[in-house]
């Protein structure tokens, strides 16, 4: 099954440090986008685990997509769950 990536759009961001973070990242428009949704998982106080868990079950064919995503975060310093693993 094909995985469309429509569903990867940048959602709103109101923090202008992660705005700005977003606009210079060298990651593509995708990775930025699950990014941000990641950021905003975290903020709501979901776990990476269940972040993960909630995007593949939503997205199954997005595994590439995420584990992109979580590696721009983690090289940028923007991985919003310190000491949570892979």
């Amino acid at each position: 099954m094909h995985d469309d990536l429509g569903w990867a759009a940048m959602p709103a961001v109101s923090d202008p440090a992660l705005r700005d973070w977003l606009e210079s990242a060298a990651c593509g428009p995708h990775v930025k986008a699950v990014a941000a949704r990641a950021i905003q998982a975290s903020a709501e106080g979901r776990s990476a685990a269940q972040w993960r868990c909630d995007l593949l079950a939503e997205h199954p064919g997005a595994s590439a997509l995420l584990a992109e995503a979580e590696t721009c975060m983690r090289s940028s310093g923007l991985w919003p769950w310190p000491g949570a693993k892979r």
